[in-house]
């Protein structure tokens, strides 16, 4: 083995020159190679594209994903006030129905009224008290499940929030839906797709490389050489060269047995998949979204009609209490029309939370949980 590579012909140009080459049997080489890709069929700009929006996607993804957090914490807080208002109610009744037992205990004494009226009246405090106990059992699992998704931090006092039955703008437009980050992620997913399919292609474009290399050769001589008798190594001299060698190389493969036809195939019903889903996702959001709408519409509607219901509810009770006071009506028409009253007055606090989830929600698909 030479230092460095000899054609035949520089071995018989000069006379005596190949009895002067130095030969070793350990040739140790050290340098600096250079490639680069001059051509690809556009593999690696696509791949570069590829990744870009794969990025953009991640984003959306996670500004998503805060969006869905807020929209959580909210609907839990606002049935945190919910069950609070619906608790106060509760107890509320729960007094007013203590106060008519020790009432009526006072007439059984008295002989006026009925040892049956009694027992109604105990009953029915029973199960007021009750429901006070499930409410306030409910009460501490939202709170247990809103510390959780706030990552340990206690839910302090509450307020009663003041809402709003405003008038809700149309969001179902092409213009509204495809301007939401929910329909970008899917028109990313079929540019990132496209950008697949055209990599693929690219597979059957030729590939060309260029190639440098400098570096050096070196190791013992392997015996003495001498040129027109005068010695030029001594063998076991260590000797170097300096070499150096430029490239260009073209690959292109003619036959691969369908590999590249499968994985066109392949991409090609990728980008089909996604242009799929992403009309999916649009006809997704405008249902989402109507239905959200209709939602709020409808709670306004049964809050107004709870509200009205609860107030007359509210004067026939005091009829009614009047009327049980003079003996023209039983305990238990009394205790039902109080009871209707109360469930009532749960319907209207249910209706107003409600309206405000469903606001909550279109916000959710609208993605404005952050910026409120």
């Amino acid at each position: 083995r030479t230092l460095a590579p000899l054609t035949p012909a520089s071995l018989v140009s000069v006379p005596g020159a190949a009895a002067a080459i130095a030969t070793t049997q350990d040739l140790f080489t050290t340098g600096v190679t250079y490639n680069v890709t001059l051509f690809n069929g556009f593999a690696q700009q696509s791949a570069y594209e590829m990744s870009d929006l794969h990025y953009q996607n991640a984003s959306i993804l996670n500004k998503l994903g805060r969006e869905e957090l807020i929209y959580n914490v909210r609907i839990l807080y606002v049935s945190l006030l919910s069950l609070q208002e619906q608790l106060s109610a509760q107890e509320n009744y729960t007094l007013t129905q203590s106060k008519l037992l020790l009432k009526i205990q006072e007439e059984v004494r008295l002989g006026t009224k009925a040892k049956i009226d009694l027992l109604k009246s105990q009953n029915d405090v029973e199960i007021s008290r009750l429901k006070s106990t499930t409410i306030e059992t409910n009460i501490a699992i939202i709170r247990a499940t809103l510390d959780k998704l706030m990552g340990g931090k206690e839910v302090g006092e509450t307020d009663t929030l003041t809402i709003q039955f405003a008038s809700q703008s149309l969001a179902t437009e092409k213009s509204v839906i495809t301007s939401l980050q929910r329909y970008k992620s899917t028109e990313i997913n079929v540019k990132a797709n496209a950008k697949k399919q055209k990599n693929a292609a690219s597979s059957y474009y030729p590939k060309v490389d260029f190639n440098a290399y400098y570096g050096q050769n070196y190791g013992p001589n392997d015996a003495s050489t001498y040129f027109e008798n005068n010695l030029v190594l001594d063998k076991g001299e260590w000797n170097s060269e300096a070499i150096w060698q430029v490239g260009v190389h073209l690959k292109w493969n003619i036959f691969d047995f369908g590999a590249r036809a499968a994985v066109n195939e392949e991409a090609k019903l990728s980008y089909m998949k996604a242009q799929l889903e992403r009309d999916d996702v649009q006809l997704e959001l405008r249902k989402n979204i109507t239905t959200a709408e209709s939602n709020i519409k409808l709670s306004r509607a049964q809050y107004k009609s709870a509200s009205i219901q609860y107030a007359l509810l509210q004067e026939t009770e005091k009829i009614e209490q009047v009327r049980y006071d003079n003996s023209a009506l039983t305990l238990t028409d009394f205790l039902e029309t109080s009871a209707k009253k109360e469930l009532s007055h749960a319907q209207v606090i249910d209706a107003k939370y409600h309206y405000l989830k469903a606001k909550y929600y279109l916000d959710y698909l609208l993605e404005k949980g952050e910026k409120k």
